[in-house]
């Protein structure tokens, strides 16, 4: 999930790319609203996260033999997992004036909530305060709901980790499409 942030800036940063280099003109020239135009941006990014991940777990299930646990909750958890990491690098390709900008800005985004939800140092949450503030990052969500599955149990032990994923893409592509209705697309 780490790198799912990563992954998912490279669709984004395109939108801005474009900007800098005058495509989004020929593209608002044509019969097109602003807002299709960045939301296909964000369908590549949301393809390119699913097609990464989906790929991170079939090469690690065959050539190390890793367990994910169910399926489909792995699955569902793929897609929250997208859709947050999505809407939170659009928040800043939003807010961002450069493609360079919005790169930094998603490496400190991403690592500062890869650190902050456990990804490094996992055992280091434990209890207490920092186990927590943890779950302001949709990295702890996703590895909480991971350690749900690999308990053994059904899909339904997952669905607050789903929620929470969830509900950090739904607030971060709201964040971001209110943004870019206001942002005028050419430069």
């Amino acid at each position: 999930v780490f790198f799912l942030f990563f992954t998912v800036s490279f669709g984004v940063n395109v939108l801005l790319e474009e900007q800098q280099q005058g495509t989004i003109r020929r593209l608002v020239a044509a019969p097109i609203k602003s807002t299709q135009i960045v939301m296909g941006k964000a369908i590549v990014s949301f393809n390119l996260g699913i097609v990464s991940m989906t790929l991170l777990i079939v090469a690690s299930s065959y050539l190390l033999g890793a367990s994910w646990g169910d399926p489909i909750g792995v699955g569902l958890l793929v897609v929250a997992g997208v859709v947050s990491a999505t809407g939170l690098m659009m928040v800043v390709a939003a807010f961002a004036k450069t493609p360079e900008q919005a790169g930094n800005l998603q490496a400190i985004l991403a690592i500062g909530l890869g650190m902050l939800g456990g990804i490094f140092f996992p055992g280091a949450l434990g209890t207490g305060f920092l186990s927590y503030v943890s779950y302001i990052s949709p990295h702890r969500w996703f590895l909480v709901g991971l350690g749900d599955l690999a308990s053994g149990d059904g899909v339904s032990v997952i669905v607050p980790s789903l929620l929470g994923l969830v509900s950090f893409g739904v607030i971060a592509w709201a964040a971001a499409m209110a943004r870019f209705r206001t942002k005028d697309l050419i430069v």
